[in-house]
């Protein structure tokens, strides 16, 4: 009995300082933004993340999945809306993005690219919390979110050609202002 009671005196006794150390670290800034989060921190945010879309998101599927050229609807709505964050190419390379944390994905990226239509659709249209990801729903129909999944979906093989003649006035103003890329970068979005 002398022994069970230890223990949980024990076990109280530790919790209590783990919560003390973590009310420490949160109070001296552990939240702020301009860091990178730790290992722990990117596990769980990425697992809230994953536990944030419905389990029946996976199984609901892009309608213009077939049509090859639907990705080209989304693109002027991609640059009113998402290019800010993930960049003119969708790899996340724009002075908004080096400033956030958790980072902005690489849509490009294999694990972006692994994720279900319907978890993409889900997340544009939904946002995600404790992330710079907005929710959607109010500004983009259900339609111009799909052409978006689509767009996504392309982007690992678009190139800055295909970028450019999309939207020739992007093009025309980077010249007019001198933008121009770096050996190096992979940044599609200039840096002021």
């Amino acid at each position: 009995m002398r022994f069970l009671r230890d223990a949980i005196i024990g076990i109280l006794v530790l919790a209590l300082v783990i919560w003390i150390a973590a009310y420490a670290r949160l109070r001296a800034g552990a939240l702020s933004a301009d860091e990178q989060p730790g290992t722990i921190e990117r596990a769980v945010a990425a697992r809230l993340v994953r536990l944030s879309i419905p389990a029946d998101a996976d199984r609901r599927s892009n309608p213009f999945a077939a049509d090859a050229n639907a990705w080209r609807a989304a693109v002027e709505h991609y640059e009113d809306h998402c290019a800010t964050c993930h960049g003119r190419d969708g790899r996340g390379q724009t002075e908004m993005a080096d400033n956030m944390y958790p980072k902005v994905p690489n849509l490009a990226d294999a694990r972006i690219q692994a994720v279900s239509d319907g978890a993409l659709f889900h997340i544009i249209q939904n946002g995600v919390r404790w992330t710079g990801m907005p929710a959607w729903k109010r500004e983009h129909s259900p339609d111009e979110t799909w052409r978006l999944v689509s767009l996504i979906r392309r982007m690992p093989s678009l190139t800055r050609q295909e970028i450019d003649a999309l939207d020739p006035s992007h093009a025309a103003e980077s010249e007019k202002r001198g933008d121009h890329e770096h050996s190096g970068s992979d940044s599609s979005q200039p840096r002021r």
